[in-house]
């Protein structure tokens, strides 16, 4: 059951990652504080020095492995593999093994597509 719950946030931090990078005019969080952590077109520069590549990394592997500090969406995309890796760990069988699954794969995509195409979308006044 944990595999479950664990899943259902891999699905979420996968949404935050495709929407902020593929639909970030239309989301919701272009009204979010710290830009520059969030907005993918400002953060890539937190991986370096002075925000230019050519200086070098801003600390200690900040475009490697501590990467995932350096922007929202590496961070949702760590949050994410350590849910499904959390998830791995955490499986017990609930069912059948190929019953649980199709429910853990329709979890994590069924909360993808609602956070995707609903919940971090601006809502448009009707």
């Amino acid at each position: 059951m944990i595999s479950i719950v664990l899943m259902f946030f891999a699905g979420i931090c996968n949404a935050i990652m495709d929407v902020i990078k593929f639909h970030w005019n239309t989301s919701i969080f272009t009204t979010w504080p710290n830009q520059n952590w969030i907005n993918p077109s400002l953060s890539w520069r937190n991986k370096w020095k002075n925000g230019d590549p050519l200086q070098g990394e801003k600390f200690l592997g900040s475009s490697t492995v501590f990467v995932w500090l350096t922007d929202l969406w590496h961070f949702s995309k760590f949050l994410m593999l350590l849910f499904i890796s959390s998830a791995i760990v955490a499986y017990s069988s609930l069912i059948a093994w190929w019953i649980d699954f199709l429910i853990i794969y329709c979890v994590f995509t069924l909360t993808f597509e609602l956070f995707y195409s609903k919940i971090f979308v601006k809502q448009e006044n009707i």
